[in-house]
């Protein structure tokens, strides 16, 4: 009588190979979580850019739109802009940091959030750099945060 051998795979192969599906399933795992890590950073630092660009746009309009400026003074420095617009209704126009978001008080309505709640606004200076006889020259700084509530590194941004 012939012996047939029987075709199977010992424990040791099998061993083996469950360590490299192990290895490999390992390193796609971290991949995977990299990616989902990296695209959650960058969703961060995107909404920290757009408000940024946005509040600053809309300050840069109303001032382009001004006629004079309130304060701070020429040569100061302060926490809030107040501006001279030629519409009456506008008077005054007034920028300022309130509850971590800038706001926008024109005349009588407002005021209005500049900013989202996803955004802390940690500072706001406005420098009157006008000399006698000129329009007007205001520098606009600003310190935008991500409104990171559970602390994970991952949500840090800042602009």
């Amino acid at each position: 009588m012939t012996k047939q051998k029987k075709k199977a795979f010992t424990l040791i192969e099998l061993l083996i190979y469950l360590g490299i599906v192990a290895g490999l399933l390992v390193v796609a795992g971290a991949f995977t979580w990299s990616i989902i890590k990296g695209s959650v950073k960058s969703a961060s630092v995107r909404e920290v850019q757009q408000n940024g660009r946005l509040a600053m746009e809309m300050v840069t309009r109303e001032i382009k739109a001004a006629s004079g400026i309130n304060s701070p003074l020429a040569g100061l420095s302060g926490d809030t802009l107040s501006l001279i617009m030629s519409d009456t209704g506008l008077n005054p126009t007034i920028f300022e940091l309130s509850n971590n978001q800038i706001v926008l008080t024109q005349g009588v309505d407002g005021p209005y959030t500049l900013t989202s709640n996803q955004v802390l606004v940690s500072s706001l200076i406005f420098t009157n750099l006008s000399y006698a006889g000129t329009p007007g020259t205001i520098r606009i700084e600003m310190t935008l945060d991500y409104n990171n509530l559970g602390a994970q590194p991952e949500y840090n941004a800042s602009k």
